[in-house]
């Protein structure tokens, strides 16, 4: 008899246990939709603020326009991921990052590619990036200060890819020289690579012709032959030869 009053107390107690969740939990779940109902309507969180940091050729302005981030939009309502495929639409975006800060900003961190190297095909120019990237076409190069460069198929490249050739160990040369020149703080200035066969490699610096020869150690035969171009007798030269090509010391040649 006890027994069945205990069993019986202990299920009415399990059953106002149940009661009482399930009333807490229809709370819950009421007070996170007038939550959310508030965060979607309330101008407080509306965007007022969007930054744009990291870019120096791509200005604020267009990579808000391929954005689409408006002020005054919820902020709830953003699509980062539509936003960020949008900015790399551009082929000067390397990478984006897109963070929300609440209530009401929005800030687009962006990479840019760097052009360095050009060619030309008929009339139209073809930029390309340091990492081998081709970056758009277009009718001048005006003030942009470019290397010009041979041994890829631009022509048939797609923009925002890297560039067609024949064979691919020219993508890795044409990166790793194209950093180096970045970093080169020198007065030496190049203004010619010629990447047409990847076992003679040839730069120039303007009439002052380099040759790399293959791949190896471009950066100790490079590091070489600018110690030679700021050499006086080069700098005034009209034409020079500099064969950096094989282990030991480089030969050079002045034409007067």
């Amino acid at each position: 008899m006890n027994n069945n009053l205990l069993s019986t107390d202990e299920f009415i107690k399990r059953k106002k246990r149940k009661k009482t969740i399930k009333k807490t939990l229809l709370l819950f779940v009421f007070l996170v939709s007038i939550f959310v109902i508030l965060c979607l309507k309330l101008p407080y969180f509306n965007i007022s603020k969007i930054s744009v940091e990291g870019n120096n050729n791509i200005s604020k302005e267009n990579i808000l326009d391929l954005s689409k981030f408006e002020k005054g939009t919820n902020i709830f309502y953003t699509n980062t991921n539509i936003a960020k495929e949008n900015i790399l639409s551009n082929a000067y975006i390397e990478s984006v990052t897109i963070k929300k800060t609440l209530p009401d900003k929005i800030k687009i961190f962006v990479k840019e590619r760097e052009a360095l190297f050009y060619n030309m095909v008929g009339k139209k120019y073809y930029i390309i990036s340091k990492n081998s990237c081709l970056l758009e076409k277009r009718d001048n190069i005006k003030n942009m200060n470019l290397i010009k460069v041979d041994g890829f198929n631009v022509d048939k490249s797609k923009i925002g890819k890297k560039l067609n050739c024949d064979d691919e160990r020219k993508l890795g040369v044409l990166t790793e020289i194209g950093e180096l020149l970045i970093n080169n703080n020198s007065n030496v200035k190049f203004t010619y690579l010629d990447l047409k066969n990847i076992l003679d490699i040839k730069i120039y610096a303007n009439n002052v012709l380099v040759k790399i020869g293959v791949s190896d150690n471009i950066k100790d035969k490079l590091n070489k032959a600018i110690n030679i171009l700021k050499r006086k007798e080069l700098q005034k030269s009209q034409k020079a030869y500099i064969d950096v090509s094989f282990d030991g010391n480089p030969v050079f040649r002045v034409e007067k």
